[in-house]
Protein backbone atom coordinates (compact mmCIF):
# COMPACT_ATOMS: atom_id res chain seq x y z
CA UNK A 1 0.00 0.00 0.00
CA UNK A 2 2.92 2.95 0.82
CA UNK A 3 4.51 1.97 -2.58
CA UNK A 4 1.25 2.72 -4.07
CA UNK A 5 1.13 5.44 -2.28
CA UNK A 6 4.13 6.48 -3.32
CA UNK A 7 3.55 6.04 -7.20
CA UNK A 8 0.66 7.78 -6.46
CA UNK A 9 2.81 11.11 -5.07
CA UNK A 10 5.41 10.61 -7.98
CA UNK A 11 3.04 10.51 -10.65
CA UNK A 12 1.07 13.69 -9.47
CA UNK A 13 4.40 15.42 -8.68
CA UNK A 14 6.36 14.13 -12.05
CA UNK A 15 8.75 12.85 -9.52
CA UNK A 16 10.88 10.74 -12.07
CA UNK A 17 13.72 10.37 -10.17
CA UNK A 18 11.30 7.83 -7.62
CA UNK A 19 9.42 6.56 -10.95
CA UNK A 20 12.62 4.99 -12.43
CA UNK A 21 13.74 3.81 -8.93
CA UNK A 22 14.27 -0.24 -9.23
CA UNK A 23 12.35 -0.41 -6.26
CA UNK A 24 8.81 0.85 -7.61
CA UNK A 25 9.48 -0.12 -11.10
CA UNK A 26 9.03 -3.11 -11.59
CA UNK A 27 5.97 -2.46 -10.05
CA UNK A 28 4.95 0.08 -12.63
CA UNK A 29 6.25 -2.65 -15.25
CA UNK A 30 3.75 -5.21 -13.55
CA UNK A 31 0.83 -3.01 -13.33
CA UNK A 32 1.14 -1.34 -17.15
CA UNK A 33 1.39 -4.94 -17.79
CA UNK A 34 -1.72 -6.05 -15.64
CA UNK A 35 -3.78 -2.62 -17.70
CA UNK A 36 -2.92 -3.70 -21.46
CA UNK A 37 -3.62 -7.36 -20.56
CA UNK A 38 -7.07 -6.19 -19.32
CA UNK A 39 -7.64 -3.61 -21.66
CA UNK A 40 -7.33 -6.20 -24.53
CA UNK A 41 -8.99 -8.99 -23.10
CA UNK A 42 -11.98 -8.66 -20.93
CA UNK A 43 -15.23 -6.54 -21.94
CA UNK A 44 -16.15 -4.75 -19.16
CA UNK A 45 -11.65 -3.50 -18.52
CA UNK A 46 -12.62 -2.39 -22.75
CA UNK A 47 -12.64 1.48 -21.18
CA UNK A 48 -9.14 1.40 -19.77
CA UNK A 49 -7.02 4.10 -21.31
CA UNK A 50 -4.82 1.72 -23.55
CA UNK A 51 -3.20 3.96 -26.40
CA UNK A 52 -2.56 6.99 -24.06
CA UNK A 53 -0.95 4.76 -21.94
CA UNK A 54 1.38 3.67 -24.45
CA UNK A 55 1.86 7.03 -25.27
CA UNK A 56 2.78 8.34 -22.08
CA UNK A 57 5.39 5.14 -21.68
CA UNK A 58 7.36 6.06 -24.84
CA UNK A 59 7.72 9.72 -22.98
CA UNK A 60 8.96 8.12 -19.93
CA UNK A 61 10.87 6.23 -21.73
CA UNK A 62 12.78 9.20 -23.47
CA UNK A 63 13.26 10.35 -19.91
CA UNK A 64 15.03 7.78 -18.82
CA UNK A 65 12.07 5.99 -16.73
CA UNK A 66 11.63 2.92 -18.55
CA UNK A 67 14.06 0.69 -20.93
CA UNK A 68 13.01 0.82 -24.54
CA UNK A 69 13.22 -2.60 -25.29
CA UNK A 70 12.03 -3.96 -22.06
CA UNK A 71 9.16 -2.09 -21.60
CA UNK A 72 8.01 -3.11 -24.95
CA UNK A 73 8.46 -6.60 -24.35
CA UNK A 74 6.36 -6.76 -21.48
CA UNK A 75 3.66 -4.63 -22.98
CA UNK A 76 3.80 -6.74 -26.34
CA UNK A 77 3.16 -9.51 -23.96
CA UNK A 78 0.26 -8.26 -22.05
CA UNK A 79 -1.29 -7.32 -25.38
CA UNK A 80 -1.13 -10.64 -27.03
CA UNK A 81 -2.14 -12.61 -23.72
CA UNK A 82 -4.82 -10.30 -23.10
CA UNK A 83 -6.22 -10.97 -27.04
CA UNK A 84 -5.78 -14.49 -26.58
CA UNK A 85 -8.14 -14.48 -23.36
CA UNK A 86 -10.62 -12.35 -24.99
CA UNK A 87 -10.13 -15.30 -28.01
CA UNK A 88 -10.69 -17.88 -25.50
CA UNK A 89 -13.66 -16.27 -23.82
CA UNK A 90 -14.99 -16.56 -26.96
CA UNK A 91 -14.69 -19.73 -27.72
CA UNK A 92 -15.43 -21.69 -24.84
CA UNK A 93 -17.36 -19.46 -22.80
CA UNK A 94 -19.12 -17.52 -25.34
CA UNK A 95 -22.48 -19.05 -24.68
CA UNK A 96 -22.38 -18.53 -21.46
CA UNK A 97 -24.45 -15.56 -19.63
CA UNK A 98 -22.04 -13.35 -18.01
CA UNK A 99 -20.24 -13.38 -21.43
CA UNK A 100 -23.29 -12.63 -23.37
CA UNK A 101 -23.72 -10.04 -20.97
CA UNK A 102 -20.63 -8.12 -21.49
CA UNK A 103 -21.00 -8.03 -24.93
CA UNK A 104 -24.62 -6.53 -24.70
CA UNK A 105 -23.38 -3.52 -22.77
CA UNK A 106 -21.37 -2.69 -25.36
CA UNK A 107 -22.47 0.12 -27.78
CA UNK A 108 -23.93 -1.22 -30.97
CA UNK A 109 -21.87 1.26 -32.71
CA UNK A 110 -19.04 -0.95 -31.59
CA UNK A 111 -20.22 -4.30 -32.46
CA UNK A 112 -21.04 -2.87 -36.48
CA UNK A 113 -17.74 -1.92 -36.11
CA UNK A 114 -15.93 -5.04 -35.07
CA UNK A 115 -18.78 -7.31 -37.48
CA UNK A 116 -17.83 -5.36 -40.47
CA UNK A 117 -14.03 -5.70 -40.49
CA UNK A 118 -14.08 -9.29 -39.23
CA UNK A 119 -16.52 -10.51 -42.39
CA UNK A 120 -14.37 -8.61 -44.30
CA UNK A 121 -10.81 -9.05 -43.66
CA UNK A 122 -10.69 -11.65 -41.49
CA UNK A 123 -8.27 -12.67 -38.77
CA UNK A 124 -6.32 -9.07 -40.49
CA UNK A 125 -9.12 -7.45 -39.05
CA UNK A 126 -6.79 -7.54 -35.92
CA UNK A 127 -4.13 -5.04 -37.71
CA UNK A 128 -7.12 -2.69 -37.77
CA UNK A 129 -8.72 -3.29 -34.69
CA UNK A 130 -6.06 -2.73 -32.12
CA UNK A 131 -6.07 1.00 -33.04
CA UNK A 132 -9.47 1.41 -32.43
CA UNK A 133 -10.75 1.54 -28.89
CA UNK A 134 -13.26 -1.63 -27.86
CA UNK A 135 -13.01 -2.98 -30.84
CA UNK A 136 -9.51 -4.61 -30.28
CA UNK A 137 -11.13 -5.77 -26.71
CA UNK A 138 -14.32 -7.61 -28.80
CA UNK A 139 -12.59 -8.80 -32.25
CA UNK A 140 -10.93 -11.56 -30.46
CA UNK A 141 -14.16 -12.91 -28.79
CA UNK A 142 -15.81 -12.81 -32.28
CA UNK A 143 -12.59 -14.97 -33.62
CA UNK A 144 -13.31 -17.60 -30.74
CA UNK A 145 -17.20 -17.25 -30.76
CA UNK A 146 -16.55 -18.21 -35.12
CA UNK A 147 -14.63 -21.41 -34.31
CA UNK A 148 -11.21 -20.14 -36.10
CA UNK A 149 -7.57 -22.40 -35.84
CA UNK A 150 -6.31 -21.07 -32.54
CA UNK A 151 -2.43 -21.60 -34.67
CA UNK A 152 -3.53 -18.81 -37.09
CA UNK A 153 -5.21 -16.80 -34.65
CA UNK A 154 -1.58 -16.42 -32.78
CA UNK A 155 0.68 -16.04 -35.24
CA UNK A 156 -1.79 -12.66 -36.32
CA UNK A 157 -1.94 -12.01 -32.48
CA UNK A 158 1.56 -11.38 -31.54
CA UNK A 159 2.61 -9.38 -34.81
CA UNK A 160 -0.67 -7.64 -34.24
CA UNK A 161 0.28 -6.77 -30.84
CA UNK A 162 4.04 -6.23 -31.50
CA UNK A 163 3.02 -3.53 -34.61
CA UNK A 164 0.70 -1.48 -32.43
CA UNK A 165 2.81 -1.24 -29.38
CA UNK A 166 5.90 -0.66 -30.87
CA UNK A 167 4.25 2.05 -33.11
CA UNK A 168 2.58 4.11 -29.92
CA UNK A 169 5.35 3.70 -27.83
CA UNK A 170 7.55 4.48 -30.47
CA UNK A 171 5.57 7.62 -31.15
CA UNK A 172 5.50 8.82 -27.46
CA UNK A 173 9.81 8.13 -27.06
CA UNK A 174 10.11 10.44 -30.21
CA UNK A 175 7.99 12.76 -29.42
CA UNK A 176 9.19 13.37 -26.04
CA UNK A 177 12.97 13.93 -27.23
CA UNK A 178 11.55 16.55 -29.67
CA UNK A 179 12.28 20.68 -29.50
CA UNK A 180 8.70 21.26 -28.51
CA UNK A 181 8.38 19.12 -25.28
CA UNK A 182 12.01 20.28 -24.25
CA UNK A 183 10.30 23.70 -24.28
CA UNK A 184 6.75 23.14 -22.49
CA UNK A 185 8.42 19.51 -20.48
CA UNK A 186 6.36 20.70 -17.22
CA UNK A 187 3.38 21.74 -18.99
CA UNK A 188 3.09 18.72 -21.55
CA UNK A 189 4.51 15.81 -18.51
CA UNK A 190 1.09 17.15 -16.30
CA UNK A 191 -1.15 16.91 -19.20
CA UNK A 192 0.13 13.51 -20.29
CA UNK A 193 -0.23 12.61 -16.61
CA UNK A 194 -3.74 13.83 -16.68
CA UNK A 195 -5.67 12.02 -19.74
CA UNK A 196 -5.53 8.63 -18.84
CA UNK A 197 -6.68 9.64 -15.51
CA UNK A 198 -9.62 11.54 -17.35
CA UNK A 199 -10.35 8.83 -19.74
CA UNK A 200 -10.66 6.62 -17.05
CA UNK A 201 -12.64 8.31 -15.78
CA UNK A 202 -14.67 8.89 -18.86
CA UNK A 203 -15.04 5.02 -19.60
CA UNK A 204 -16.14 4.65 -16.22
CA UNK A 205 -19.04 6.87 -16.37
CA UNK A 206 -19.74 5.90 -19.67
CA UNK A 207 -20.10 2.11 -18.39
CA UNK A 208 -22.11 3.32 -15.67
CA UNK A 209 -24.42 5.00 -18.04
CA UNK A 210 -24.87 2.23 -20.51
CA UNK A 211 -26.15 -0.69 -17.32
CA UNK A 212 -28.24 1.82 -16.60
CA UNK A 213 -29.85 2.36 -19.79
CA UNK A 214 -29.94 -1.60 -20.10
CA UNK A 215 -31.38 -1.86 -16.49
CA UNK A 216 -34.14 0.68 -17.77
CA UNK A 217 -34.76 -0.86 -21.22
CA UNK A 218 -35.39 -4.48 -19.28
CA UNK A 219 -37.67 -2.59 -16.97
CA UNK A 220 -39.69 -1.04 -19.38
CA UNK A 221 -39.72 -4.39 -21.31
CA UNK A 222 -40.74 -6.25 -18.23
CA UNK A 223 -43.34 -3.46 -17.80
CA UNK A 224 -44.71 -4.06 -21.46
CA UNK A 225 -44.96 -7.95 -21.19
CA UNK A 226 -47.11 -7.87 -18.09
CA UNK A 227 -49.18 -5.00 -19.66
CA UNK A 228 -49.52 -7.31 -22.33
CA UNK A 229 -50.51 -10.46 -20.16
Amino acid sequence: MDTIITLYQAFVHMDLATLSNPNVLWILYGMLFVIILLENGVLPAAFLPGDSLLFLTGVLISQNVFHFGLINLILIAGAAFGTWLGYAQGRWLGNTKIVQNWMAHLPEKYHHKSEVLFHKYGLQALFIGRFIAFVRTLLPMMAGLSGLHSRKFHIYNWISATLWIFLIVTLGYLFGLSPIFKTYEKQIMSLLMLIPVILLLLGLLFTIWLAFKRWLNNKKQVKQDTTEK
